[in-house]
């Protein structure tokens, strides 16, 4: 019985480590995966250690370091604190206390502590899976360490010939990735490097094959569940090629490198010009073929592709956003920001890998520049891309010794920083301009705690009246009674505001205009009564 192995006080602590360590939307998951039963064979081993069985697309085995999480494991793919984790934590947590308690402390806002961990894939390296592939082992015999790459690219198209039907006739994104994953157990006899490079060709087959069906079978329409195998297709090709060897690739396997190399040329013309492609492209030069004279050629080719007079504006755009990349790679990231910045097409996660690599090699001040630049997109993103650039943010401020300026220009980031920002304005007792950013960025009064408001209405009692009179009007127009209600007990606020501040005439003057203004409304009047309010 977990409630004999654990104490309440380890189980709590273990969700402040899920707190500051984890990303939201995987616990959220761990969540789903801990209500849907498929946490089994829970143990505790000494107080130190939480063992369990997490079924997911395979049966996963978590464990939990207690005294130090920075160790807990999964061997599911995933690279950073799992789903797997969060569901064996929910466990071991609704044993003491409500899971849905903690899923409400999780979606308060807060910071995003930084961790180097945030800065490699979210993926592992890819895992051979030491047994042939099914239904079709016989076709990957054919296949051998000495293979060439166009080889490889044969197989492949044997290997998916049923696949476009499949992704007809059943859910896509499950046969597609279904694929990808099986036709790795090819090389499960193969060196190390070489099944990596191997990965690498069939992610980017099956990543072809995914656009070509969004274009010819869906016009063009990326439905969510596409997006997202898209999305994890590019995830773990940056994991494959972030930690393939590629010296010892160039050293044992320069044949198939130079093939590869020779294979990338066709790529910058595939027909399909999305996102997805093109941050494929960018990591394949990125990670493996930044071979110097390799880059020279094929920023020579782009440049002339550029000046082709027949080109359309679309292609001649694709292409310069491909030649921005290799600046990027020769240092120069005024040039590449320049052209990335005329193009209305690209959000905040077409920049991120580069900016996640400056601050993986501590270039803190070339990863601020990219902030100053990027600035109207950082503002503007999503929470988990706002929160993780500004956190690499503040931890680069730190590193160079400015920390201390870094809660005034959260400004910057508005609104995306909002509460961060209104987080130092509050700390910094800047109570008008706190409460300026929330009326300005129209944020409910629940934006504000308990403790804070409390504080507000002791010390400057007025500077809430703005907030509460919107909300108040805001509730009497809903037209209903438990709008009016709510509405009584924000004048109640006011009003004591009101008497703190010595100001009582002004109240009396207040309450009897707004009574006046809405004397239709009799259930309003009603409660103003109720609420001795009016008499």
């Amino acid at each position: 019985m977990l409630q004999r192995e654990l104490t309440r006080e380890q189980v709590k602590q273990l969700g402040e480590q899920i707190l500051v360590n984890m990303e939201e939307h995987i616990v959220e998951q761990g969540y789903q995966y801990f209500t849907d039963g498929m946490v089994f064979n829970v143990q505790a081993e000494d107080g130190a250690h939480l063992r369990s069985d997490v079924q997911g697309s395979a049966v996963y085995h978590v464990e939990i370091d207690l005294n130090a999480f920075a160790n807990s494991t999964c061997t599911c793919s995933y690279a950073r604190y799992c789903k797997h984790i969060a569901a064996t934590f929910f466990q071991a947590y609704s044993v003491f206390e409500n899971p849905r308690a903690f899923m409400n402390v999780l979606h308060k806002p807060r910071s995003t502590v930084f961790s180097p961990a945030m800065l490699v894939p979210a993926y592992k390296k890819i895992v051979k899976s030491g047994a042939n592939p099914t239904p079709s082992a016989s076709l990957g015999a054919s296949l051998r360490p000495e293979s060439k790459v166009s080889d490889w690219w044969s197989f492949l198209e044997k290997w998916t010939r049923n696949l476009p039907l499949a992704m007809e006739t059943a859910r896509p994104s499950s046969e597609l990735f279904s694929s990808y994953e099986n036709v790795l157990g090819v090389t499960s006899s193969w060196p190390e490097e070489l099944a990596q490079l191997f990965s690498v060709h069939a992610n980017l087959f099956h990543l072809l094959k995914l656009q070509t069906f969004v274009k010819d079978v869906r016009s063009s329409y990326w439905a969510s569940d596409l997006t997202q195998t898209a999305d994890r297709l590019v995830e773990q090709l940056e994991a494959a090629l972030f930690y393939l060897d590629a010296e010892s690739l160039r050293k044992h396997f320069s044949s198939h490198l130079e093939e590869t190399h020779e294979k990338s040329k066709e790529w910058k013309h595939c027909d399909s010009a999305t996102i997805y492609w093109i941050q494929a492209y960018r990591l394949l030069w990125w990670y493996l073929l930044n071979t110097p004279a390799w880059i020279q050629e094929e920023m020579d080719e782009l440049d002339r592709l550029i000046k082709n007079p027949v080109l359309t504006d679309a292609e001649r755009e694709r292409f310069s956003i491909l030649q921005a990349h290799f600046l990027v790679m020769k240092g120069e990231d005024e040039a590449a920001l320049r052209i990335w910045n005329g193009s209305q097409s690209l959000a905040l996660s077409f920049y991120l890998p580069y900016m996640k690599a400056f601050a993986r090699h501590e270039e803190w001040e070339r990863f601020l520049y990219w902030v100053d630049r990027l600035e109207t997109l950082i503002g503007t993103a999503d929470g988990p891309e706002y929160r993780l650039v500004a956190a690499v943010w503040r931890e680069a401020m730190e590193r160079l010794g400015r920390s201390a300026d870094s809660g005034a220009m959260l400004k910057r980031f508005l609104p995306a920083s909002l509460t961060d920002y209104c987080a130092y304005l509050f700390e910094n007792r800047q109570y008008k301009q706190y409460l300026d950013v929330l009326m300005t960025y129209q944020s409910a009064l629940e934006q504000m705690n308990q403790q804070q408001a409390k504080i507000i209405e002791d010390q400057k009692p007025l500077l809430l009246l703005p907030l509460l009179i919107r909300e108040i009007n805001q509730q009497i127009g809903s037209r209903n009674r438990s709008g009016y209600r709510e509405a009584a007990k924000l004048l109640k606020k006011v009003r004591a505001s009101y008497q703190k501040a010595d100001q009582l005439d002004v109240w009396e003057r207040f309450i009897q205009g707004l009574a006046t203004k809405y004397s239709r409304l009799r259930a309003f009047q009603e409660e103003l009564k109720r609420g001795n309010l009016i008499s």
